[in-house]
């Protein structure tokens, strides 16, 4: 069932609203899409805003509740997923992580070939951030957006996915962005 304006206004919760952001999310890009980059981009492309935004970070909230900002980039680092978390931060309304996750970027670029080629093993990655300063650099921006995290602990950076869909609904349903 497709999602609606009216589906997202009569959630009675912020959990029940993220299940149905996520419900619709997996309806659009299933599983074997998302493991086709190219397709998943071509896809997103899509999507309203909105969606396309909680897409983008998806992958950065799950970094975030399990690592940190500077292993996110171990986790993702195509740089088309670099620019939709990014522009999905700033469009969800957490600019202020936006910016600290683009400084992140800035500290990481120099490495990002290395990355991609898997020149870092899992094991050694903690070691290879000290060695590079990026850890340093980077822990003071997680501690800002673990203190957000904290505070909506059922949702995490899902909560502005939440917000932002009670504030934008129609840029939540592609019936609407198709109109």
């Amino acid at each position: 069932m497709e999602l609606t304006v009216e589906a997202i206004q009569s959630a009675s919760s912020n959990e029940e609203l993220v299940d149905l952001l996520t419900a619709e999310l997996q309806l659009r890009l299933p599983e074997e899409m998302v493991e086709d980059r190219d397709l998943y981009h071509r896809t997103l492309d899509s999507l309203p805003r909105g969606l396309r935004a909680m897409a983008g970070i998806h992958e950065f909230d799950l970094s975030m509740s399990m690592d940190d900002l500077a292993w996110h980039f171990g986790n993702q680092n195509d740089e088309r997923d670099l620019r939709e978390t990014s522009g999905g931060l700033r469009e969800l309304g957490l600019t202020e992580f936006a910016d600290f996750f683009d400084r992140a970027w800035k500290i990481m670029e120099p490495h990002l070939d290395a990355l991609r080629r898997g020149e870092i093993k899992a094991e050694d990655f903690s070691d290879w951030l000290e060695n590079i300063g990026a850890q340093k650099q980077i822990d003071p921006m997680n501690d800002a957006i673990w203190d957000y995290c904290e505070r909506f602990p059922d949702l995490g950076l899902m909560q502005s996915w939440a917000e932002y869909a009670r504030k934008y609904p129609e840029r939540c349903v592609v019936a609407e962005a198709q109109a």
